[in-house]
């Protein structure tokens, strides 16, 4: 093939590196993922799950329900007349006496007597328990630490990314036979920044990719160190290595 038709075939192979972070100890099992990486479930990308959803079928709408007119009402009822008034006995009291004026509709008040049993029921329970705010104080405390490791998690995650790019390669093989495909990795970084157990989590199809991943972890050893923040001495991570051709 001659060096034009080479350079015309110019190869974009795009590193789309979308990190998936999982956290913990290596013996433990404690993994964690970064938000913004997608998250691989047995060795499945998100990406690739395509999901469609057929409209529900309607249900048939109820028939009417027929009616059948009832008794015409009447308009207003009879009213029945009031009865007048009674009129109020007069009673003549001594110039002397002033008669004391008693509201029929408000009767007198009489004061009751607080119980002292009352007051301790309102006692007990207005005293807030101890046990509800230490609880409050350690939910708190878990929100402010998953927090802080979730943005130190994902300034790493630029950091490694950024590494990665720039030791990607395209091979010249794989090139010329117009190769392409995703490969999975996995690997370990410890708190030097150094890889550990590098090896495919899912192959591309072509072993010329499947090589040149592993590789590409490989010389781009040593990288960034996990943060202080995230637990564990060593951070296994999965990150998916495209390679594609950029056509014309």
């Amino acid at each position: 093939m001659s060096r034009s038709a080479r350079d015309g075939l110019r190869w974009g192979g795009s590193l789309g590196l979308a990190l998936l972070l999982h956290a913990g100890l290596v013996g433990g099992g404690l993994w964690w993922h970064a938000r913004s990486a997608p998250l691989l479930l047995d060795e499945q990308p998100m990406e690739a799950v395509m999901v469609d959803l057929a409209p529900a079928p309607e249900a048939p709408p109820a028939p009417p329900t027929e009616i059948p007119p009832g008794p015409p009402q009447q308009e207003q009822a009879r009213s029945e007349p009031e009865p007048a008034p009674r009129p109020e006995p007069k009673i003549e009291l001594p110039p002397d006496v002033v008669p004391e004026v008693i509201d029929p509709y408000h009767p007198p008040q009489t004061e009751q007597q607080d119980d002292p049993s009352d007051e301790a029921n309102v006692d007990r329970t207005l005293a807030p328990p101890d046990v509800q705010a230490a609880s409050a104080a350690r939910y708190a405390a878990r929100q402010t630490t998953s927090g802080t490791s979730g943005r130190a998690a994902a300034t790493w995650q630029g950091l490694l990314l950024g590494h990665l790019e720039k030791y990607r390669r395209y091979p010249r093989s794989a090139e010329r036979r117009r190769d392409e495909g995703v490969a999975y990795v996995r690997f370990s970084v410890d708190r030097q920044g150094n890889a550990h157990e590098v090896r495919i989590g899912r192959s591309s199809g072509h072993p010329l990719l499947d090589e040149e991943t592993l590789a590409t972890v490989q010389r781009a050893t040593p990288m960034p160190p996990p943060p202080p923040e995230l637990e564990g001495e060593r951070i296994e991570v999965m990150v998916p290595v495209e390679f594609f051709i950029r056509r014309r």
